[in-house]
């Protein structure tokens, strides 16, 4: 009598385990496919009106991408942890702060717009003592890119924002 008693005890708690953890279930998807803008994966930082290069802090540039930890599916959104490589040349630099606007645009199968997410990445510009002169700094960012369970994303553009 006492087994069956143990045993019902164990079902109860592991039945009500599983049940609590089902609301944090995540699945894991298949990630869509990344272009970088044609038009805007390039950005500079600096007075572009002129085109006096003494007048340019920075340029820099879109150059590979990686999605980190995979894509995954929870009950309300899709993640899409997107990590992102930049390459920031100095030109004639104020100082080293390094701030990057970039803009997301989620596709359907349709090639229709889904949603536009804006991020701002903010690092330094690496700094030789040795030589007295800002290098080429890569910068890797991660972008949480979350959006609605029942939105389907075929592909992901990624750009800079033009600033005016």
């Amino acid at each position: 009598m006492k087994k069956f008693l143990l045993f019902f005890i164990f079902i109860l708690l592991f039945g009500c385990d599983t049940i609590s953890k089902k609301d944090n279930e995540i699945a894991l998807i298949d990630c869509p496919a990344v272009f970088f803008s044609t038009e805007n994966n390039i950005f500079v930082q600096g007075d572009t009106k002129n085109l006096d290069m003494e007048n340019i802090d920075y340029k820099a540039s879109l150059n590979n991408y990686y999605f980190a930890n995979n894509c995954n599916m929870n009950l309300e959104y899709k993640n899409y942890l997107l990590d992102l490589l930049f390459i920031v040349e100095p030109i004639n630099p104020k100082d080293k702060k390094i701030n990057l606007p970039v803009f997301v645009i989620l596709y359907d199968n349709k090639e229709r717009i889904i949603d536009r997410q804006y991020f701002r990445i903010k690092d330094n510009l690496i700094f030789n003592k040795e030589t007295s002169s800002y290098e080429t700094t890569e910068v890797i960012t991660n972008l949480k890119i979350s959006l609605k369970k029942n939105n389907y994303v075929s592909f992901i553009t990624v750009g800079f924002v033009n600033i005016n």
